[in-house]
C-alpha cells in the first residue's frame, strides 16, 4: 500500500502543470505595450511589473501575481510546472477570443503541459474556460479579487472602476441610457396624445418624470461615449468666441434662434388645427419646419465662410457648393410634401406649381455637380502647372 502511494504521488510529480494567467482584453498589450503570449517566472513577473507601474489598480496586475504565487508554492513542493500569460484584444468578444485561442496554442506547443491551472481576475476570464478546456485538462480555477475591497467597498471599487473604463462604460451603461429613454419616449409619447385629444392639462403635469428620466438617460448615453466632455469645451469655446466678438458664433445663435422659431411655429401649426389626423400632422410640421431649418444651416455656414475670408483670406468652395445642395434637396422635399398633401387631400396646389419645385430641385443639384467639377478642373490644372514650374 505505501508503495502504491508512492507511485501515485511519483507519478503526479512527473505530470507537467501550467499555471496559465489570462486577460482577455489586452490590458498588457494596450496600456504597457506587452507582447503576449509569455512563458517563464521572470518574464511572467516583468510583465506584472510593467502593468503595475502604468495602472497599479488593474486586476490584471493582481491576476498575474497570483499565477506567480501558485507557480512558487508547487515549485517548492516538487512539482514539474511552468507558469504563462495569454491575452486577447481590446475588442472583446469572438476577435479577442480569436487571439486567444492562438496565443493558448502556441504555450502549448511549447510547454505541453498535462494539466492547467486557470488564473483570472474575475468573471471575464470565465469565457475562456471552455476554450482551454477543449485542449487540456484544467485542474482548478483561480479567481483573483483585491483583499481590500470587500463587501459594499468591494462593490464601490468595481463600480468606480466601469465608470473610469471608456470600453465598459460604452458596454454596460450605454444600453441603460438608451433603455431609460426609450421608457421615457414612451410615456412622454402617451401622455402628448392624450392631452392632444382631450386638453386635460393633468397629461402634461404627469409628464414630469418621463421627461426628467429622459435626461437623465440622456446624461448617460452622452457620458458613456465621452461626449460631456467635448460639449463642454466646445460650450466654452463658444462663450470665448462671443465675447471677443467671434462671427461665427454670432452667425450660430442667428441660426440657432431661425430652427427654434421655425419648429415652434410648426409646434403652433399642427397644434391649433382641430385635424387628428396623424399623416396630417407629420406632412404639415415637416412642410413648415422644412425651411427655417434649412436657411439656419445655410446661415451657420455663411458665417463661418465670412469668418475664413476676413482673418485667413480664404474663399470657402464648400459653402457655395453646400448652400446650392441644400436649397436643391430641400426643393425637391418641399414639392414632395406638396404631392402628399394633393393625393391626401390636404392642399390644393396647382400641377404646375409642383412642376416648378421639383425642376427647380433638380436644376439646384445639377449646378451644384458642374460647380464642383469646375472647381476640381480648375485647382487640377492649378496644381499641375506649379508642379511644371
Amino acid at each position: 500500500m505505501d508503495s502504491l502511494y508512492i507511485f501515485v504521488e511519483i507519478y503526479a510529480n512527473v505530470k507537467k502543470t501550467l499555471v496559465l494567467a489570462v486577460d482577455r482584453d489586452d490590458d498588457y498589450g494596450v496600456k504597457a505595450n506587452v507582447e503576449t503570449p509569455i512563458i517563464g517566472f521572470d518574464q511572467c513577473r516583468d510583465a506584472a511589473v510593467s502593468l503595475g507601474v502604468v495602472d497599479p489598480e488593474d486586476s490584471d496586475v493582481n491576476g498575474l501575481f497570483a499565477a506567480l504565487n501558485i507557480y512558487r508554492e508547487l515549485s517548492e513542493d516538487g512539482r514539474d510546472v511552468e507558469v504563462a500569460l495569454i491575452c486577447g484584444d481590446k475588442k472583446v468578444g469572438h476577435i479577442s477570443d480569436s487571439v486567444v485561442i492562438d496565443e493558448l496554442e502556441a504555450v502549448l506547443k511549447e510547454v505541453q503541459p498535462d494539466r492547467v491551472i486557470l488564473v483570472g481576475d474575475g468573471a471575464e476570464d470565465e469565457y475562456v474556460y471552455p476554450i482551454v478546456s477543449s485542449r487540456v485538462p484544467i485542474d482548478s480555477v483561480k479567481k483573483v479579487y483585491v483583499k481590500q475591497a470587500p463587501g459594499l467597498e468591494g462593490a464601490f471599487y468595481i463600480v468606480s472602476r466601469m465608470l473610469n473604463d471608456y470600453e465598459k462604460r460604452k458596454r454596460f451603461l450605454a444600453p441603460l441610457g438608451y433603455l431609460m429613454m426609450m421608457i421615457a419616449m414612451v410615456f412622454t409619447i402617451q401622455g402628448l396624445f392624450a392631452y392632444y385629444t382631450s386638453n386635460d392639462l393633468s397629461y402634461l403635469y404627469s409628464l414630469a418624470w418621463p421627461v426628467v428620466i429622459l435626461g437623465v438617460g440622456a446624461l448617460v448615453v452622452m457620458y458613456s461615449y465621452n461626449m460631456i466632455s467635448p460639449l463642454m469645451e466646445t460650450l466654452e469655446l463658444s462663450i470665448k468666441n462671443l465675447r471677443s466678438g467671434n462671427i461665427i458664433v454670432t452667425f450660430s445663435i442667428l441660426a440657432l434662434c431661425l430652427a427654434i422659431g421655425g419648429i415652434l411655429y410648426g409646434l403652433y401649426t399642427v397644434w391649433d388645427d382641430h385635424t387628428r389626423d396623424p399623416v396630417y400632422i407629420v406632412v404639415m410640421f415637416a412642410s413648415t419646419v422644412l425651411w427655417p431649418i434649412v436657411f439656419a444651416i445655410v446661415l451657420t455656414d455663411a458665417g463661418r465662410a465670412i469668418h475664413n475670408y476676413l482673418y485667413i483670406r480664404k474663399v470657402n468652395r464648400s459653402f457655395m457648393i453646400g448652400t446650392i445642395v441644400a436649397i436643391g434637396l430641400a426643393f425637391i422635399v418641399q414639392s414632395i410634401l406638396d404631392i402628399v398633401k394633393n393625393l391626401l387631400g390636404y392642399g390644393m396646389m396647382a400641377d404646375s406649381a409642383l412642376f416648378t419645385e421639383m425642376v427647380a430641385g433638380f436644376l439646384f443639384m445639377i449646378s451644384a455637380t458642374l460647380l464642383q467639377a469646375n472647381f476640381t478642373r480648375h485647382f487640377r490644372k492649378k496644381e499641375l502647372s506649379d508642379e511644371k514650374n
